[in-house]
């Protein structure tokens, strides 16, 4: 009897997890897919990825900031004396602890003694910013290049519309064990968006959302910040409010000056650059901009005007300002303008040759974005190469939206539960495949060592899958 009951209140429990995401694969990349409220997503996220966020965030944290245990709990008690973040990206990060939990994970960090809070997911998300505040030394390289109208109307890809270029940069390179993810987002309220970050990141450091304006950030050269008053918003956290508002001067028209004016709103530390692009027009609208976020002389921004060598087909962004001060050398400059000197046009393989000759050992993802057509590609770094070494992937944006699909929904499982000794029977009589909550597909030669769960059972002959509830 009392066997009974557990089964009953464990399938009963099962039946009412809802996840609102999925985990994917294209080729070697890793999709993760995400919907609902902020608290939703997050719990999905937490659920998805679970001990890969524990162990990544506490790595990542001290490897980038190298600060002692003393110094991390300091920073931790006092982050909300410097930095602002919105409710609902609180909301989001208490859910990834729910969801860690809920797949059977502990929030434990040896390096802290405790558990995870929604703090550490914050700081985890705000490293760059902190770096601005407590030493002004960046972690961030990064570049891109945009170009678009003259310069790219022979390419047959581009066809004379806009291209992005971009490498993100760190140099406290990431743990090598913990490839990039494609991460999509699809919030209750608010703009669709894609985004590339790691697990525990719900923040963004390069995105395209449903309207096709495109944002990226690069570290700025003057990192430092003597107005800490009123409290700093991340960058990263700013960067995702504007993917998900868009339009936010609410004009009916989404270009670069709907980022311009939300950063104009509030406060952030150091120096930021974010090269933000839209779909190409005509030659009388601009469709890029670098917007330069500076915490010393305020924000303003530049367009292809600003530089006689690019205007008027191209904008480059670096790591240094050009608007309030003097830029600065930078050797990866050079190697951009001689490319384009040498051919004024941009096609996809010479865009691609310009990323690869100004990426470096540091560049953990490559990119591209051509919005007219809804598309984009991405290639990560692994152990051995940069990003740029590899052949990025291309996805046309609703080959990810809408991502509304659980596992349930792609399998179409019939209303039957299988038990162990259902499934040892069909293993003798059936060609069959075994796949997890969340879509992988298990080695049928180790189902011995698969732990309590749930899973589905897909019988080759009838295309029927079934629920297999696993109890030791």
């Amino acid at each position: 009897m009392k066997k009974f009951v557990l089964l009953l209140l464990l399938f009963t429990t099962i039946q009412s997890l809802a996840i609102n995401g999925s985990l994917k694969y294209n080729e070697n990349q890793e999709i993760l897919n995400v919907w609902g409220s902020n608290y939703e997503m997050g719990f999905a996220q937490g659920y998805l990825l679970n001990k890969r966020i524990v162990d990544f965030l506490s790595e990542f944290f001290f490897e980038i900031t190298d600060l002692s245990f003393l110094e991390y709990e300091y920073l931790s008690l006092n982050y909300r004396n410097y930095f602002f973040v919105p409710q609902k990206y609180r909301n989001e990060a208490k859910g990834i602890l729910d969801g860690i939990i809920a797949a059977g994970e502990e929030l434990y960090i040896d390096e802290l003694y405790r558990d995870m809070n929604v703090t550490d997911i914050l700081l985890a998300n705000s490293v760059f910013d902190i770096n601005y505040v407590f030493s002004s030394v960046q972690s961030l390289g990064c570049s891109s290049l945009s170009a678009w109208g003259k310069a790219t109307m022979n390419d047959t890809l581009i066809k004379g519309n806009i291209i992005l270029g971009r490498n993100f940069d760190l140099t406290d390179r990431i743990s090598d064990t913990e490839r990039g993810l494609i991460m999509t987002y699809q919030p209750d309220s608010g703009k669709a968006w894609v985004g590339f970050g790691y697990p525990g990141i719900i923040s963004t450091i390069s995105g395209m959302n449903e309207d096709m304006l495109v944002l990226e950030i690069n570290a700025g050269f003057h990192s430092y910040t003597p107005n800490k008053v009123p409290e700093m918003v991340p960058m990263q956290f700013i960067q995702r409010e504007i993917l998900e508002i868009s339009d936010f001067n609410k004009d009916g028209t989404v270009n670069f000056r709907d980022p311009y004016e939300k950063i104009l709103e509030v406060n952030n530390a150091g120096a930021w650059l974010l090269h933000t692009i839209i779909p190409y027009v005509d030659s009388s609208t601009i469709c890029a901009a670098v917007l330069e976020c500076v915490n010393e002389t305020g924000d303003t921004f530049r367009t292809s005007e600003n530089d006689e060598n690019l205007f008027p087909w191209y904008l480059l962004t670096l790591n240094h300002e050009e608007v309030n001060y003097e830029p600065i050398y930078d050797s990866r400059y050079q190697t951009v303008l001689d490319s384009l000197q040498t051919s004024n046009d941009i096609t996809f393989d010479k865009i691609r040759n310009i990323m690869k000759a100004v990426a470096s050992e540091h560049t953990l993802q490559t990119m591209f974005f051509l919005p007219n057509d809804s598309l984009f590609a991405i290639s990560f770094a692994d152990s051995l190469h940069d990003a740029s070494y590899f052949t990025p992937v291309w996805y046309k944006w609703s080959d990810l939206f809408p991502n509304h699909q659980s596992i349930e929904e792609i399998l179409e499982p019939a209303d039957k539960l299988l038990f162990f000794s259902d499934l040892q029977r069909l293993m003798y009589t059936e060609e069959i495949s075994i796949f997890t909550k969340t879509g992988r597909k298990i080695d049928i030669e180790k189902i011995n060592l698969l732990p309590s769960d749930y899973y589905f059972v897909n019988i080759q002959r009838t295309g029927k899958t079934h629920k297999l509830l696993i109890i030791k």
